[in-house]
């Protein structure tokens, strides 16, 4: 009785091992080396009082001319990348940075990298503290291309003022990314806040890539190769009948 009892054990535990390793093994990254996406980034600000007056740094992000993402080095599941922020006056800061697409740890300025082919119901850092799922997953158009799988990340949180807890709020935060390549298409992060009611809403959008073109095809070319073939054996047979 009691080796039967180690023994269920034992097996418990190895499923429960062997679901981990593989939740961890199917993370695998969409993007590589050289993958480039240039984003166009506004805050739209709205106020029911006429005095209020929209942030020097919403004033800096609406001139932007693109904010660029560069895939550089992929290692396991652990992605760096570099950034361009380019505004409309001709300047421009570079950045640097990497995300472990496993955990969520990352540095730099830029996060929303995710593993490829998540689905609906997945945890975005399957093995990290973030327990954020996704929530569905959409058919969208972004950059130049046909429609494609998006999934969205979709959360609202409650914001209060800790100088004034009177002062209260609402944010509705909406992240879209591609699902086969893991990238971030779109975000639309708005806040409404109380006393007075004013509305600040963060747009990030894809506007280019060149990793999905206009005309795009999921049959494999072997699979190609061999209907061309079949078709011209099929032709052969047909003529050398005709010829007897």
């Amino acid at each position: 009785m009691k080796n039967t009892s180690l023994i269920i054990i034992a097996l418990i535990l190895l499923c429960t091992i062997t679901t981990q390793i593989s939740a961890v093994l199917a993370v695998s990254p969409g993007v590589s080396p050289g993958d480039e996406f240039n984003y166009d980034i506004r805050i739209f600000f709205t106020s029911d009082n006429q005095s209020a007056t929209i942030s020097d740094q919403a004033l800096a992000i609406n001139s932007t001319d693109y904010f660029k993402v560069k895939i550089t080095e992929i290692e396991e599941v652990t992605v760096s990348y570099t950034t361009t922020w380019r505004f409309l006056n001709g300047t421009q800061i570079e950045g640097q940075g990497h995300v472990n697409l496993e955990t969520g740890t990352r540095a730099g300025d830029f996060w929303t990298i995710f593993a490829s082919n998540l689905n609906a119901g997945d945890r975005i850092r399957p093995t990290g503290f973030d327990r954020t799922t996704i929530n569905y997953t959409i058919s969208g158009n972004y950059g130049q291309g046909n429609p494609r799988q998006t999934n969205v990340i979709d959360i609202t949180y409650t914001l209060i003022n800790e100088d004034d807890p009177n002062i209260t709020g609402t944010e509705y935060s909406k992240t879209y990314f591609d699902r086969q390549t893991g990238m971030l298409v779109e975000i639309e992060d708005m806040r409404v806040l109380s006393e007075p009611i004013t509305t600040e809403t963060l747009k990030w959008k894809l506007k280019e890539t060149h990793i999905w073109r206009i005309t795009e095809t999921n049959i494999p070319y072997t699979i190609i190769l061999i209907i061309i073939v079949v078709g011209l054996l099929v032709a052969g047979l047909i003529v050398y009948k005709k010829r007897k």
